[in-house]
């Protein structure tokens, strides 16, 4: 079996992208393992929740930033705050509502652990909407969920944004533990 020329060209067009991204220093931030990608995350403590959203949002927080458990000796922590607004969206002749949105902000200042000082602040908005029935417990639960969607979107924001401001920010930092680690090897 042979290769045509068209296949040989696009596979040498693929081969050539791949090399690319390799030394322009590519990294993805949206594998399962983010931490092994970015290092910081995992020595992010995230403050305890106020309320019920407050506590889905840091459930989400920990599972994208420290799958592995909280750090014993965390290096910063996560301050965060969350508004919500609900709103009609759909509004019939009869003055029936039948769709809310839900809109929540976040927002957060990752802070050094030991002084206390801002190192980064962020705000996020995300929104998720729903429908209306007759049913009261129906409502509960599309509301429910809007919520959890929402936190959800929140969260990888989140987790995109210090991603990036650690790449950003960090590179003397990322540096020296390198050359830390290869004086132990």
């Amino acid at each position: 079996m042979s290769l045509s020329r068209r296949h040989i060209l696009c596979l040498s067009g693929l081969l050539l992208a791949a090399a690319g991204l390799s030394g322009c220093g590519f990294k993805p931030l949206y594998g399962k393992n983010s931490t092994d990608v970015v290092p910081q995350f995992s020595q992010i403590a995230i403050m305890q929740p106020e309320d019920r959203s407050s506590q889905q949002l840091r459930n989400y927080l920990l599972d994208s930033l420290t799958p592995h458990g909280e750090p014993g000796r965390p290096r910063y922590i996560l301050d965060y705050r969350i508004d919500e607004i609900v709103g009609a969206v759909f509004v019939t002749r009869s003055d029936e509502i039948t769709r809310n949105n839900l809109q929540l902000t976040m927002r957060a200042t990752l802070r050094d652990y030991e002084t206390g000082n801002g190192l980064y602040s962020l705000s996020i908005n995300s929104q998720a909407s729903y429908n209306l029935t007759l049913a009261d417990y129906s409502n509960l639960v599309s509301e429910k969920n809007a919520r959890e969607r929402a936190l959800k979107d929140i969260a990888e924001q989140v987790r995109l944004r210090l991603g990036n401001y650690f790449d950003r920010q960090l590179p003397a930092q990322r540096a020296k533990q390198q050359q830390e680690q290869s004086q132990r090897q």
